[in-house]
């Protein structure tokens, strides 16, 4: 029982130090890295529904009820009128600042919102609207999505970070 024990905690000492970062060190003079972009948090929790528009860049797509519900990483949902496979027709834009992910269940859409879950009705996708929403169960962002970069460390007081910047930064400190 004893060598199981003395066997877990070295194992659990090599699986921590292979998770180790940087984070916290500093970097002296100028280097390459991601600065946060951030934006108000009143200006993220403005959900609306727009006329369709382009899709940018795809993220994950959900197909419900002759609808496919396709999102747009960090901006919202395009509503996709596809009862004619053969020729599908945008609809509508669910705009939701922030957004990355989404559910849905019925016909509710459970959707992130930054900081925020909110939760739309599209029982008629040309008429949406919020059920419900639920502040700050989410994470804050605290790192850009790469890995082995420096960065600017994020400032909740700034605001909501929606994207990062690839630029020359003075003394980051903060790594990943």
């Amino acid at each position: 029982m004893k060598k199981i024990s003395i066997l877990f905690i070295l194992l659990s000492v090599i699986l921590l130090n292979a998770c180790y970062t940087e984070e916290g060190k500093d970097y002296e003079g100028k280097v390459m890295g991601y600065k946060p972009i951030y934006s108000s948090y009143e200006t993220i929790r403005k959900v609306s529904l727009t006329d369709a528009r382009p899709i940018r860049q795809s993220g994950k797509i959900y197909v419900k009820d002759g609808y496919l519900y396709v999102i747009e990483p960090n901006a919202g949902i395009h509503v996709i009128n596809n009862f004619d496979q053969k020729n599908p027709k945008a609809e509508r834009f669910i705009n939701i600042p922030g957004n990355i992910d989404m559910a849905i269940k019925g016909h509710i859409i459970y959707a992130d919102n930054g900081l925020d879950l909110v939760a739309i009705d599209i029982s008629d996708p040309k008429s949406i609207k919020i059920l419900k929403r639920i502040e700050g169960v989410l994470p804050y962002p605290k790192y850009p999505p790469y890995e082995n970069v420096k960065f600017e460390c994020p400032d909740s007081t700034k605001g909501y970070v929606v994207s990062w910047e690839f630029v020359e930064l003075e003394n980051p400190k903060c790594y990943r």
